[in-house]
């Protein structure tokens, strides 16, 4: 059991961290969808081969590192992290030609968590020179980490360069190619794709395809199949956010061949790194069965650029390679997303509540999905009268206190509790979903309203039930929703403590304690067990509840 637990508390680290720099990589993902415009039209304006290879070096190796670095640091120092953290990573671009990505990953972060942590020291300034202060340990925080990076972190990263170098060359001499992949996947997910494709495969491709008329090796790194099958699986059974991403990530992966923006969704969950190892070794592993392979690289790696740089006679083989990898990636990656969601739609637990001062609606970004969250929760309160102060913010930067109640979505729960150990949780499948509110509204009420409590239930006992259950077939229960809304609010005005939901009549047990109310077209069609019922000519009228509310059941035996 404790190795269990601590399995699972090293797993919610590793997500928690890998999150974080997924978030550095979203904002960024419009880079990529430039990029892809770029290369896509350049040619079109005869603009030479070299030119389009510069502007992707400017690309890869001064923009987006900066970009990503300025993230980084922002997130967690908003007013001058993204300033120092440029700053800083701008050492190790000037110091090597390794894309610099995974460098810049490190230091905005650093960047930002150091002026965060200079607050204290400058809350202590005599007021007037804040801003100097501040100015000031901005300037020396980028400096100090710009040298740290032109000196360490360059030469670093060019050793770690060369070491995956051998690493792979060491599988290209031993002819175990398919292999190669449990080295080569981690390693682009980390942004070192380019420096293994064009400083390893490209140069031993060109050599073998000098001999043989094409190389196997071309296909290794720019083969999209492993990326997306990453992309698809998220496609279908990612949240909703990560699905709008995912749609555009397929175009500009397939099409555009910017393989990075894949990069984002595997680091989102670490387990679904197994799909594109498994579908790289897959692909890898037919392209050799089918002895194919392409006559030059395929940059940008896209579906396109690789069809024109193969044989004729070996499309087809090239192509069912690619589609191979592409199921195989998706198959993998779909368990694991599937197997999370779950694993998190077990049956949610009204957490016992303690003293509640502040409610915090957070999701990942702190604004979007989390803030009409917030705005849904103050109206019930609202309704309710009860008073919380209510704000929305960014999961990663919500301070824990045993008195603050934490709201978050699902995919989200594992690093709230990390985040917030102490605070109290309360975890919801949609933000935007009015009725998962319900049960904490109820909960809050009966901890600040506990001398009430048992009036309430003394005035629902006395109407002789205590549900209310709204019947419908099929799929069609929009009505019914909104009559829940009505009536449960009314319930609320009352101050009556009723469950009050709507259900599917097919093959389920009517419980003969419960009201249940349709709409007359239903009962018609319907054959209903001898169970309290009643029906209405509309579901949104509102005097047969307020009769039903004030006269009780007997009320619903009056009109039987």
């Amino acid at each position: 059991m404790n190795k269990t637990s601590s399995s699972r508390e090293k797993m919610i680290t590793v997500k928690f961290y890998t999150n974080y720099l997924s978030r550095m990589m979203m904002p960024n993902l419009s880079i990529f969808i430039a990029w892809m415009l770029i290369s896509f039209l350049l040619p079109f304006f005869s603009v030479d081969q070299q030119v389009i290879q510069q502007m992707e070096q400017g690309v890869l190796t001064v923009l987006l590192p900066l970009m990503i670095a300025y993230t980084g640091g922002q997130m967690l120092a908003p007013e001058r992290g993204g300033v120092v953290g440029a700053v800083a990573i701008l050492g190790a671009i000037l110091a090597t030609d390794i894309p610099q990505v995974f460098g810049a990953m490190l230091l905005g972060p650093l960047a930002g968590w150091l002026l965060y942590r200079s607050d204290s020291i400058v809350s202590k300034v005599k007021s007037g020179y804040e801003m100097l202060v501040r100015n000031f340990i901005a300037g020396a925080f980028g400096g100090l980490l710009f040298l740290g990076s032109y000196f360490l972190l360059a030469p670093l990263f060019n050793w770690f360069s060369l070491g995956s170098y051998q690493l792979v060359d060491y599988f290209v001499q031993q002819n175990v190619l398919p292999f190669i992949h449990i080295i080569v996947e981690p390693l682009k997910v980390l942004f070192f794709n380019n420096i293994v494709n064009h400083g390893l495969f490209t140069p031993l491709g060109i050599e073998a395809a000098a001999l043989n008329g094409q190389s196997v090796l071309f296909l290794i790194e720019a083969n999209p199949g492993p990326g997306l099958g990453v992309l698809a699986a998220y496609l279908f059974f990612g949240s909703k956010r990560n699905r709008t991403n995912a749609a555009a990530s397929v175009f500009v992966q397939a099409i555009g061949g910017i393989h990075e923006v894949y990069f984002p969704f595997v680091l989102l969950d670490p387990w679904v790194l197994l799909g594109p190892i498994v579908g790289g070794f897959s692909g890898t592993l037919i392209f050799q069965f089918l002895g194919v392979g392409l006559r030059a690289p395929a940059s940008p790696g896209s579906i396109l650029a690789i069809l024109l740089n193969t044989p004729p006679s070996m499309i087809l083989g090239v192509l069912a390679g690619i589609v191979v990898s592409t199921v195989v990636s998706f198959a993998i990656a779909s368990v694991l997303l599937k197997r999370k969601s779950n694993t998190e739609n077990e049956e949610r637990k009204m957490p016992k509540m303690k003293k509640v001062t502040e409610i915090v609606v957070a999701c990942d970004a702190g604004m979007g999905s989390s803030a009409i969250g917030a705005s849904i929760l103050k109206k019930q309160l609202q309704e309710a009268q009860l008073t919380f102060p209510v704000r929305y913010q960014s999961i990663y930067r919500v301070i824990d206190d045993p008195a603050l109640l934490v709201i978050t979505q699902r995919e989200l729960a594992a690093i709230a509790q990390k985040q917030t150990p102490h605070a109290q949780h309360y975890v919801l499948d949609n933000f935007l979903a009015a009725d998962e509110y319900a049960p904490l509204i109820l909960e809050l009420q009966r901890r600040e309203q506990d001398p009430q409590k048992s009036l309430q239930t003394e005035a629902a006992s006395s109407l002789g039930f205590s549900t209310i259950i709204f019947l419908y077939t099929g799929k069609k229960r929009g009505s019914q929703t909104m009559a829940v809304e009505i009536l449960s609010k009314m319930a609320r005005q009352q101050a009556l403590s009723l469950t009050i939901k709507k259900m599917a009549y097919e093959g389920q047990a009517l419980d003969p304690t419960a009201i249940y109310i349709l709409p007359k077209e239903l009962a018609e069609k319907c054959l209903i067990p001898d169970v309290p019922l009643l029906v209405v000519d509309d579901l949104l009228t509102t005097d047969a509840y307020r009769q039903l509310l004030t006269e009780g059941v007997d009320y619903v035996f009056d009109q039987s």
